[in-house]
């Protein structure tokens, strides 16, 4: 693993800037408008389960969790400056904020290390699909995409994929067994989900007040495409044996690793 630091320049107007699949496109602004407070919230936690690793026995683990919170920092600080544009473009954003500033500073406040390491397991493992998708299945609706906000997904996802193992071994260390793992991700998705529905339809309905967003023709066939993806994702993490280790990355998701060296 690395932590690496892009330059991108977030001057343009986001808009719905995948114009293959405008729906995609705001479901991945509305995460990153999360991303602010759910990766502290993740360095949070992986900092209180790395004291209690044992220094010996969890080396490598330890070192690894490090360069996760680099990474993660990363993210975040990026994805910071990206939600400016969408701020300035989207009136009414400020409430989802401080909203899902709240819930995470309640999650450190009110829950066990266990079930908030499982919650950041369920939002790792959900990652790795997103990755998989973005980089497989979805690569022709990308083409057209604006270039920047692409290079920070595209760099994003593949670090996410590149880190997939940390939150599921610390949890695997400290909390073993898979019912802990999995009420954890039924919790974040519950939890993404209800936040990106309203985020990305609000994102959506302004522009279409404004004339500007129209459902492409292509739109249909991605729902179709990455509904039929993400259902087999699921299964895998489901498994009593999910492990992420083994999953092999996209090509395209290697040479994006590469590119941002």
């Amino acid at each position: 693993m690395k932590a690496r630091r892009p330059s991108l320049d977030f001057a343009c107007d986001p808009g719905p800037w995948i114009p293959q699949a405008p729906e995609y496109a705001y479901r991945l602004d509305a995460a990153s408008l999360m991303l602010p407070y759910l990766e502290p919230y993740l360095i949070k936690v992986q900092k209180q389960a790395r004291e209690r690793l044992d220094r010996r026995r969890h080396a490598q683990l330890i070192r690894d969790v490090d360069l996760f919170n680099q990474q993660e920092a990363n993210h975040f600080r990026l994805h910071a400056r990206y939600n400016e544009t969408l701020r300035r473009r989207y009136p009414g954003l400020e409430p989802f904020e401080e909203e899902i500033a709240a819930d995470y500073e309640r999650f450190l406040r009110e829950r066990s290390l266990g079930w908030n390491l499982a919650y950041c397991e369920g939002f790792e493992c959900t990652g790795i699909p997103s990755a998989e998708l973005f980089f497989g299945p979805a690569q022709p609706f990308l083409r057209s995409a604006d270039p920047a906000i692409r290079d920070l997904w595209a760099w994003h996802l593949a670090e996410e994929f590149e880190h997939r193992c940390v939150c599921h071994d610390t949890l695997a260390a400290l909390y073993p067994g898979t019912l802990r793992r999995l009420r954890g991700y039924v919790a974040f998705v519950r939890h993404l989900m209800r936040f990106c529905d309203r985020v990305a339809a609000r994102l959506a309905a302004i522009d279409r007040e404004r004339g500007l967003y129209r459902a492409a023709a292509a739109e249909p066939d991605f729902r179709a495409i990455s509904a039929r993806f993400m259902r087999r994702k699921v299964l895998r993490i489901l498994s009593p044996l999910y492990d992420p280790a083994p999953i092999g990355a996209p090509d395209a998701l290697t040479d994006a690793l590469l590119r941002y060296e």
